[in-house]
């Protein structure tokens, strides 16, 4: 146990000393408890628990302001001697101190009412009541601390709410770090204790400098346009060339923030590792409307005194200060003209018809700087070796979202064009020259055969997106499969357009939304692991054979599920892992790498296992494995193994001689293997959230 000694003076460091060595040796078992906090597991979630002891994962970020409230979950477990403790030990009390860490690290103030303070030990069933489906000696279900994030880190603000200086404000660029420490306490001395450190994110604030570009910055402007055109009529800002694009900028900021509240809020699993996600999108909204503040600043500073003060002095803002590139913004803001005039045919226009042109050139520049901007962002989160590809895909889909949601409101244009008009300005796509010719004459000369403003988008959109990709992939910041990160078989637009209803459909569920253009919420659907199926694909596989049916069975009813959307991932090749997956639906394909290139290899169905090669000795995969479409795979954690050895000690060294003969033991002993397989089994975390192949793919 490690005990905080920092500011005591000698005889109380001396004092404490003695404390610890009477009452250990009063009692010895004492030397052997311990409090170890679970680490977050990309993937995993603290109600994974539930179903599946020791699967459950501490979640490493919470909410401040959201929609429906954000209750974080801290699991711990207790032990002693190695043996999980269903029951917190006599006369023991449990403390918890949270502090706030600074942005280089340092423990600063502590939060108001978590001094020491005693906090109930509390059952994961009890915490989100729900009955706990195991609750055997061997690996008892976790405990948890809840923490009610508006509740305790709300007061944390405290009256400088409005103040760009206060925590969670600008100054802080929107999110504050903390540590919690909890310790098991006896006859005042604490006998063990773990720390855990953890981001709050204010998500009222997400997209909000998006908000004051499009309300303060585009009115402004667009009246002095106005004004220099001197048409004297008033024009809504929504014919600004800008709108559109910021339009996009904060619908994007909405599903982001959706995507990450019911993943974060409501555990349902939308994102391997939600906190990289939201780190990048706070740093690109700095980085972009930061830039943006700077390049229009002779116009107008849209900062505060205050919020000046904090981005030109604080060491908070270097980073940001040195990446901002005022002049890329600049020039993007002379796309912002509106053209003023009339085009024959649409007298009511109040603008020339080409301004959707100007819209579309203002757009694919926006994204333009704003994706040099994402390569800064990401390099600032630091780097996402879990799962940055299906990060991106569900990044992509979403900017999509946003782009097809764009309709008369950023387009108030498109209401005085004819329907097939309106379709051509759309969706026309480049080629298709049948499109053009509904279009007048001078309309044709003006558009071309171009992109309609929905497909140039998402087309720039995507390209930038893989191209940023590379660029990190190359600095070690994202990994991905293929020769794309983001290929055209999980764009919600291409696949539409080709008339691939399946695919759209299965995109939009694994986003969490119904089979239909529009953005609308589906219906959850728990699946539940169908326990002779895996416990029958389980029995086939060598290292199970030395299981009895019951154990087999146990094993098998503590599967977590797994949902996987188009091309989403559950191995990568060259990342350690220790579980193996059994195919409850859909269809998998393993992927290796030959020559430098990503082959498929093998497809795999129902009831097919991957991964049993790693599985009990948590080594580097040997291949990558993928959804076709969508798929449902149950997870196998060596954890769960765990019991059984706890009852048949023998069995371990059956294990390891098996696996001996299944495995590359050239230049390793048995002690070795042996360390590896214990390893897996008793307690070490891999780098992996992952599930495997099929019909006895070694992965």
């Amino acid at each position: 146990m490690r005990t905080e000694i920092d500011g005591l003076s000698v005889a109380e460091k001396a004092a404490l000393v003695r404390s610890h060595v009477e009452l250990f040796e009063r009692d010895r078992a004492l030397v052997d408890l311990r409090l170890d906090v679970v680490p977050f597991v990309p993937g995993r979630r603290p109600v994974d628990e539930l179903h599946s002891p020791g699967l459950g994962s501490s979640e490493p970020v919470g909410l401040l302001n959201a929609v429906e409230g954000d209750r974080m979950l801290i699991l711990y477990r207790l032990s002693c001697g190695g043996r999980g403790l269903a029951d917190m030990p006599a006369g023991s009390r449990l403390l918890g101190t949270i502090h706030h860490v600074d942005h280089r690290g340092r423990l600063t103030t502590t939060i108001p009412g978590w001094n020491r303070r005693e906090t109930r030990a509390v059952r994961m069933s009890d915490a989100v009541g729900q009955a706990t489906a195991h609750t055997e000696s061997h690996l008892p279900e976790a405990w948890v601390l809840e923490l009610d994030v508006d509740a305790e880190f709300g007061a944390f603000r405290g009256d400088g709410e409005s103040s760009a200086s206060s925590p969670f404000g600008f100054g802080s660029m929107f999110f504050e770090r903390f540590r919690v420490k909890l310790e098991i306490e006896i006859e005042g001395v604490a006998v063990s204790g773990d720390t855990f450190d953890f981001e709050i994110y204010d998500e009222a604030k997400f997209g909000s400098l998006y908000a004051r570009i499009a309300q303060r910055l585009l009115p402004r402007d667009i009246e002095r346009q106005v004004a220099a055109f001197n048409d004297g009529r008033p024009l809504p800002v929504s014919y600004h060339p800008w709108f559109p694009v910021l339009c996009i900028g904060v619908e994007k900021a909405h599903l982001y923030m959706k995507a990450l509240r019911g993943d974060i809020a409501k555990q349902k699993r939308m994102l391997t590792d939600p906190g990289w996600l939201l780190r990048v999108g706070f740093y690109l909204e700095l980085l972009t409307c930061l830039g943006i503040v700077e390049a229009v600043r002779d116009d107008g500073d849209l900062l505060t005194a205050e919020e000046r003060e904090l981005f030109e002095k604080s060491p908070q803002f270097s980073e940001i200060r040195q990446r901002i590139d005022r002049t890329a913004w600049r020039r993007v803001w002379e796309l912002r003209h509106v053209a003023f005039g009339h085009t024959p045919g649409f007298g009511a226009m109040p603008v020339a018809i080409n301004n959707l042109l100007r819209k579309r050139e203002a757009t694919l520049g926006f994204l333009h700087a704003h994706h040099d901007d994402l390569r800064h962002a990401i390099d600032l989160a630091g780097a996402n070796a879990v799962n940055s590809q299906e990060t991106w895909h569900l990044v992509f889909r979403d900017a999509e979202r946003a782009v097809l949601k764009m309709n008369e409101d950023a387009f108030p244009e498109l209401v005085f064009l004819s329907d097939q008009l309106r379709h051509v300005v759309l969706w026309h796509r480049r080629g298709a020259l049948a499109g053009l010719k509904i279009l007048p004459a001078f309309v044709a000369g003006a558009f071309g055969d171009q992109d309609g403003l929905f497909a140039s988008a998402c087309r720039q959109y995507r390209d930038s997106m893989n191209h940023v990709a590379n660029w990190a992939a190359e600095r070690g910041l994202m990994e991905f499969s293929g020769t794309e990160c983001i290929p055209e078989s999980v764009s919600l637009l291409e696949t539409h357009v080709a008339g691939n209803r399946q695919r759209f459909q299965h995109l939009q569920e694994r986003d969490g939304y119904q089979d239909m253009l529009a953005v609308r919420d589906r219906e959850d659907v728990e699946i539940g692991p169908d326990v002779d199926a895996i416990a029958t694909a389980l029995d086939k596989i060598s290292v199970f054979r030395l299981l009895t049916r019951d154990e087999i069975v146990g094993v098998a009813s503590r599967a977590r599920a797994i949902h996987l959307g188009p091309q989403e991932r559950i191995i990568v090749q060259g990342r350690n892992g220790s579980s193996l997956f059994v195919i409850y639906d859909g269809e998998l394909e393993v992927i290796a790498k030959r020559n430098g290139r990503d082959r498929v290899i093998a497809q795999l169905g129902r009831g097919a296992v991957v991964g049993e090669m790693s599985f009990l000795t948590g080594e580097a995969r040997t291949a990558t494995v993928r959804a076709v479409e969508t798929a449902i795979v149950m997870e196998i954690s060596a954890s769960l193994f765990r019991p059984v050895v706890r009852d048949r000690p023998a069995i371990l060294e059956e294990l390891i001689d098996l696996m001996s003969k299944r495995v590359d033991t050239e230049g390793r002993s048995k002690e070795s293997l042996r360390s590896k397989v214990s390893a897996a089994i008793f307690g070490s975390s891999f780098d992996e959230y992952t599930p495997s192949p099929g019909p006895h793919a070694a992965v």
